[in-house]
C-alpha cells in the first residue's frame, strides 16, 4: 500500500512512517521546505520517500497525493506554527484541501488524528477539528477518525507537568479526576492498525491509554521513580476558566480551553481499544521510567 503521511517530521508522525515501513509498505512523508534537516533525514533513513508540500498550497497537495493509496495526517499547527499558520488556515482549511485531493487523486482510505471536542470548551482549535472532521465523513472517502486522549510526551512533559530536572509539578484544577494518559506510539500503532481493521472503517474512534489515574498519582509515579519529592503547583479551575474566557489570541484561547477540559477530567472514561486493536499499551509507570534512562529525552516535540 501507498501511505502519504502529513505530519511526518512530528513525533506521531515518525513513528508512524517507522511503523508502516515496518509492516512493508510504501510511505510518502509529506514535509515543509522549512523543516527541520535532521528529521527529514531520519524520515529517509526509515525509508520513506520526502515529498515538499504545505497543506495551505493545494498545488503541492496535488502532487503530493498522486497515486497514494491512502493518507494518514496528524498535522496540527498547535505546537509547530510558521509564519502564515493558523487554526483556520491549517488545521481548518489545509486539512480539507488535503482531503479534497486525496479524493480526486483515487485515495480509498483517510486516516485523521484529531480528538474528542466534545469534551472541551470552545475554542478555534476545536472548531477546526470538528470542522474538518464533518468534512471527511461527507467526503466520499472511508475515514478513520482517532480520538486519543492525553498524549504522555505532551501533558506528562516538563513544560506542562512534571520536571524531574527541578523536582516541580503542574496540575490542574485539583488534580483529583482519573484521566487515561496515552503514548504517543500506541496512537500510531492505532493509526497503522486502522488502514486494515474493518472495524476502523468509516468510524470514530475515541481510546484513552492502559489505566485511569489523576495528575496527582501520576506526580506520585515521577516521585517514586526519581526517588525525592516534587514540589506542585496548582492553577485552579476558576483561573483556567478566566484565562480562557478573556483570551483573544487564537493559540491563547486553544491552550487555555485544553487546560480547562484536563482539569475537569474529560476524558474520564476512554477505553483502551483492544478488542479490535489488539497490543501492548505503555502504562504512565513505563513513560516515567523511560525518561528517566540516562541520555533518554524526556519530551517528545
Amino acid at each position: 500500500m501507498i501511505v502519504l503521511v502529513a505530519g511526518a517530521t512530528g513525533a506521531l508522525g515518525r513513528e508512524i512512517v517507522r511503523r508502516l515501513r515496518g509492516r512493508g509498505h510504501t510511505v510518502r512523508a509529506l514535509v515543509r521546505s522549512t523543516s527541520a534537516p535532521e528529521r527529514v533525514a531520519r524520515l529517509q533513513q526509515m525509508g520513506a520517500t520526502i515529498v515538499q508540500g504545505d497543506l495551505k498550497d493545494r498545488a503541492s497537495l496535488i502532487a503530493a497525493c498522486r497515486g497514494a493509496e491512502a493518507v494518514v495526517s496528524t498535522v496540527s499547527a498547535t505546537l509547530t506554527a510558521q509564519a502564515g499558520d493558523s487554526f483556520a488556515a491549517t488545521d481548518r482549511a489545509g486539512t480539507m484541501q488535503l482531503i479534497d485531493e486525496a479524493l480526486v487523486a483515487g485515495a480509498r482510505h483517510f486516516v485523521f488524528v484529531s480528538f474528542d471536542t466534545s469534551l472541551f470548551p470552545e475554542s478555534p482549535l476545536t472548531t477546526a477539528k470538528r470542522e474538518v472532521e464533518d468534512h471527511l465523513k461527507k467526503s466520499g472517502l472511508t475515514y478513520s477518525i482517532l480520538h486519543p486522549s492525553l498524549f504522555m510526551e505532551s501533558w506528562l512533559g516538563p513544560m506542562l507537568f512534571g520536571d524531574p530536572a527541578t523536582a516541580t509539578a503542574k496540575v490542574y484544577g485539583e488534580g483529583n479526576q482519573r484521566l487515561r494518559y496515552v503514548a504517543v506510539s500506541d496512537v500510531a500503532e492505532l493509526a497503522v492498525q486502522a488502514l486494515t481493521t474493518p472495524a476502523a472503517r468509516d468510524a470514530t474512534i475515541p481510546f484513552g491509554g492502559p489505566e485511569e489515574l489523576s495528575q496527582r498519582d501520576a506526580v506520585q509515579i515521577f516521585e517514586k521513580v526519581y526517588g525525592k519529592p516534587f514540589a506542585v503547583t496548582e492553577v485552579s479551575e476558576p483561573e483556567l476558566e478566566a484565562q480562557w474566557r478573556s483570551a483573544e489570541d487564537p493559540f491563547q484561547k486553544s491552550f487555555a480551553a485544553l487546560l480547562l477540559g484536563v482539569a475537569r477530567g474529560l476524558d474520564s472514561g476512554v477505553q483502551p481499544p483492544f478488542e479490535s486493536f489488539p497490543m501492548k499499551m505503555v502504562s504512565v509507570k513505563d513513560f516515567v521510567r523511560g525518561i528517566a534512562r540516562p541520555g533518554r529525552p524526556r519530551a517528545a516535540s
